[in-house]
């Protein structure tokens, strides 16, 4: 199983849900706009963290997607040069191998989970 990772805004994900679908490219940008889901791998995710969602106050959830799953719905996923999902996320099944809220340190920054499923 190859899995990816996408940081989402919390209420945005929650939003999603009686859709079945998250139609969000990454912070403040709509998968219409940007024509596709902003992902990353394990080893990116503290850079992703900082970067985009240091300032953030809201809560986050990461969200750890199956890529092998997603393309058997039909989803195409680009892994290289970074990840990116071409479609709309499905909000269940099985392509959404779990859901993880983030949380901060001590200093007030995104801590990565220690382990991922």
């Amino acid at each position: 199983m190859t899995k990816i990772l996408h940081v989402a805004i919390v209420d945005d994900w929650e939003a999603s849900r009686p859709f079945g679908e998250y139609e969000v490219s990454t912070r403040a940008v709509p998968f219409v706009d940007a024509g596709f889901v902003h992902a990353t791998t394990v080893d990116r995710l503290p850079e992703v963290l900082g970067r985009v969602y240091g300032s953030l106050q809201l809560p986050l959830v990461l969200i750890v997607l199956d890529v092998e799953e997603l393309q058997a719905a039909g989803i195409e996923v680009v892994l290289e040069p970074e990840p990116r999902v071409l479609a709309p996320l499905p909000t269940a099944g099985p392509a959404v191998v779990t859901e993880l809220p983030l949380e901060r340190d001590g200093s007030g920054a995104w801590q990565s989970p220690q382990t991922l499923p």
